[in-house]
């Protein structure tokens, strides 16, 4: 019984690059982030965000880098069709606003990633190890944690619009934004308040503000797989970052 309760606990339910180590995973967000903002040709950040899309695939992700990246291909065409419709003003805001959202997709796509396949228990443990204040890992574990709690209350007031009928279709949200807001924005504050009770009341309980040493049940060290995957990642943003220097950075893929 003993055995095969253990086993059940210590049952990993992540593979390949989604096993390495929280700091590791965090690099690579970081990374990409810095690098994702001074791209600036069309093949380079494509290349980047393919590539990262890649080491997601290989780690519980390959659906959501998919879909990130065929959202990526059809912003980048609707951004160049704005270009051919000179309309005063709003074209300027929307390339500008388009031009933004490519650069937060590989983003996007890498810190979900690092979100749904890292457990708050390693995340502290990494942290101690780094040698960081609790005060900033208390914080930075309290804010992960929050926000698909968030998300998840959202849906629930969005489900419970929809079973009483109200702004339950796209033509009465357009109709009616203020009410929409209203309807969302009050109840969506009222859990707030009361679910950062709930998560602060659950950290006590679990002894999140100890000082002492914090143990995982998965092993959480640094290994030479970590340190090759930097190295590797480290090559190739700088590889990146020299192509859109180059020639090579000022091809234009999005053409209508």
């Amino acid at each position: 019984m003993e055995n095969s309760l253990k086993e059940i606990i210590t049952q990993r339910k992540y593979k390949g690059t989604a096993l390495l180590d929280p700091r590791c995973k965090l690099f690579l967000l970081i990374s990409i982030g810095f690098v994702s903002y001074f791209l600036t040709g069309n093949i380079p950040s494509l290349l980047l965000i393919i590539t990262f899309g890649l080491l997601l695939g290989f780690g519980n992700g390959a659906s959501w880098a998919v879909k990130m990246i065929v959202l990526y291909i059809i912003i980048s065409y609707l951004n160049a069709l704005l270009r051919h419709m000179p309309i005063p003003g709003l074209t300027v805001m929307m390339t500008v606003f388009g031009v933004t959202v490519l650069k937060m997709i590989p983003i996007v796509m890498v810190g979900r990633w690092v979100l749904k396949t890292t457990e708050m228990d390693d995340l502290i443990v990494a942290f101690q190890r780094m040698k960081m204040p609790q005060s900033v890992i208390i914080s930075f574990v309290v804010t992960v944690r929050y926000m698909p709690t968030l998300v998840t209350e959202y849906r629930m007031i969005r489900n419970t619009m929809a079973i009483r009928g109200i702004c339950d279709t796209w033509c009465k949200k357009l109709l009616h934004p203020l009410s929409t807001i209203e309807f969302i924005l009050i109840p969506l504050l009222m859990r707030c308040l009361k679910v950062a009770d709930e998560l602060a009341a659950s950290g006590s309980t679990r002894g999140l503000e100890k000082e002492e040493v914090r143990y995982a049940i998965n092993p959480v060290r640094w290994s030479v797989r970590e340190t090759i995957t930097v190295a590797i990642a480290v090559i190739f943003l700088f590889v990146l970052t020299a192509l859109d220097n180059s020639s090579i950075g000022s091809i234009v893929l999005w053409r209508i």
